[in-house]
């Protein structure tokens, strides 16, 4: 894959993590947990995407 696509990727997990924590933060305020966990799950979930995408981008580049 490109470098430039693969760090672009990185940024748009790093971007949604932000995104669904501070939106999971917020509707907890709001709402409860119980209304809003499932902001959390995409949280855990795009935190472990992006640092997964990370490695496999610094696997390829020190192969290169």
């Amino acid at each position: 894959m490109n470098k430039k696509i693969a760090f672009v990727a990185e940024i748009i997990w790093l971007l949604i993590t932000l995104f669904a924590l501070i939106t999971g933060i917020f509707e907890t305020y709001k709402k409860g947990i119980a209304m809003s966990y499932p902001f959390f799950i995409i949280t855990f979930i795009a935190a472990f995407m992006f640092i997964f995408r990370r490695t496999m981008r610094k696997k390829q580049s020190t192969k290169q």
